[in-house]
């Protein structure tokens, strides 16, 4: 099923379709999901369980979550338009947080449900075909898991790298509504609501961790320091590159990136050879990584003995300051005597404003004691 999903998509191709791979990939989840739920609705109303009900709605909640992420990365392939020229890919967000308030929402009522059961415990009827059937609907949650997983994997999707791990959990759900069926029949013990609870939690639990992740890349998210690494030692390989500096990282959806950096080039260099540089930059890293890179030149060297006087200022500061990375776009402006520069300190170690600004505050005041009469603005560039 997975080579048959990926090679409907064209997987490793140059015609490669990321979104009908993401889509047949929810319609094996919808199938089996719904399968599943009705099988434990059945059982769950035939033995009275409102640990298997609740297990039951957890599939129904994981079937409503694959027609959303269905319709999500439907509308999400959109292609770009007037009032949003960088595409839909978001959607694919808004439908994860979508999926997740209702995965809560679900688990707050089986609670509710659960706690009644508690308060006026029921027996309930044990079968041996109910029993058998949860048994296997563990192996195919177990399947949806590793299905999940090397599909999520193959094209880098979060939401299926998600529900690979929620199938996962819902092993282990499953499991617990087994074990209270057993005691259930061979004790006087009513533990049914309680398992009923402990499901309705891990369902609430998994809901808000969907809820955080999903919210997180809505707010905007970074790249793991790896792939900052990557982009920085791609850069720093072309010709006459001196440094790299204020890395941005936009997503406007799983295929969507916008990646603006400043590039440091010798300011001996003509425009055009830089240009060239810079065109073949953007073209080969944007290729390698799956992003569209946009490259800012920063002229750097052919300062004045005066100016350089000025920098063995600014290197004495970053030596001593513990958090103080480094410093970039130093510029003078010897008409209104004013010095500009970027002060790159780490966000651990300065983690508030008023940190940061009594950092900015040291280094303007040692520059401007240093030379009376001009004026340090100096921008704190925050590094994490």
């Amino acid at each position: 099923m997975i080579q048959w999903v990926l090679k409907k998509g064209h997987f490793g191709r140059k015609e490669e379709n990321r979104t009908k791979i993401s889509l047949l990939a929810g319609l094996v989840g919808l199938v089996s999901n719904g399968l599943l739920t009705i099988v434990k609705l059945v059982i769950g109303l035939i033995s009275g369980s409102v640990s298997v009900l609740a297990d039951a709605m957890n599939n129904l909640m994981d079937s409503t979550s694959s027609i959303i992420t269905i319709a999500g990365t439907h509308f999400a392939d959109k292609p770009p338009d007037e009032d949003h020229p960088q595409g839909h890919g978001r959607v694919e967000y808004v439908t994860g947080l979508i999926i997740s308030c209702f995965v809560i929402v679900v688990g707050l009522q089986f609670s509710k449900t659960s706690i009644e059961r508690i308060i006026n415990p029921e027996k309930t009827h044990f079968t041996l075909l109910g029993f058998i059937l949860l048994v296997l609907s563990i192996g195919v949650k177990l399947w949806q898991a590793h299905f999940n997983k090397k599909v999520g994997e193959a094209i880098d999707s979060t939401p299926l790298k998600a529900t690979a791990a929620d199938s996962l959990g819902d092993c282990f759900v499953t499991g617990v509504v087994l074990v209270s069926m057993i005691l259930d029949a061979l004790t006087d013990l009513a533990i049914d609501g309680l398992v009923g609870l402990v499901v309705s939690i891990l369902i609430i639990k998994s809901g808000w961790e969907l809820i955080s992740e999903t919210m997180s890349i809505l707010i905007g998210q970074g790249p793991s320091r790896e792939t900052y690494q990557e982009l920085r030692q791609r850069m720093m390989t072309y010709d006459h590159v001196q440094g790299v500096h204020d890395i941005i990282f936009n997503s406007f959806g799983p295929e969507k990136t916008i990646v603006v950096l400043d590039a440091e080039f010798p300011s001996t260099m003509s425009l055009l050879e830089v240009h060239k540089i810079v065109d073949r930059a953007e073209r080969e890293i944007s290729a390698a990584m799956d992003i569209h890179l946009i490259i800012h030149v920063d002229p750097v060297g052919g300062l004045s003995p005066f100016e350089e006087k000025m920098i063995a200022v600014v290197d004495d500061f970053v030596q001593e300051k513990d958090g103080v990375d480094s410093y970039h776009d130093f510029t003078l402006d010897s008409g209104e005597k004013t010095i500009y520069l970027d002060l790159a300190v780490s966000g651990g170690h300065y983690p508030n404003q008023e940190s940061r600004d009594r950092v900015q505050k040291d280094l303007v005041e040692r520059l401007e004691e240093n030379y009376p009469g001009y004026r340090a603005l100096v921008n704190i560039d925050l590094k994490y």
